[in-house]
């Protein structure tokens, strides 16, 4: 059941860690008291699959790092 709000959510948000980031945040903002966890990990999928994007937030972009850059600095 899970794996489908992740398919959903991942079509509102492509970059995977950033679905991550954003549902752990949603996830602890909405845990109430007793209830169970993944109850609310399930709720903050749900809700970010459903939501409309927002035009004016864009995604990071990420540009791979070369290993010498790395270790130079």
């Amino acid at each position: 059941m899970r794996s489908e709000y992740v398919f959903a959510a991942v079509k509102q948000i492509s970059n995977r860690f950033l679905l991550c980031r954003m549902t752990s945040v949603s996830a602890r903002r909405l845990q109430i008291g007793s209830k169970q966890p993944s109850e609310t990990i399930n709720r903050s999928l749900l809700l970010l699959a459903t939501t409309e994007r927002r035009e004016d937030i864009t995604e990071p972009e990420s540009k791979p790092v070369a290993a010498e850059e790395v270790i130079a600095s």
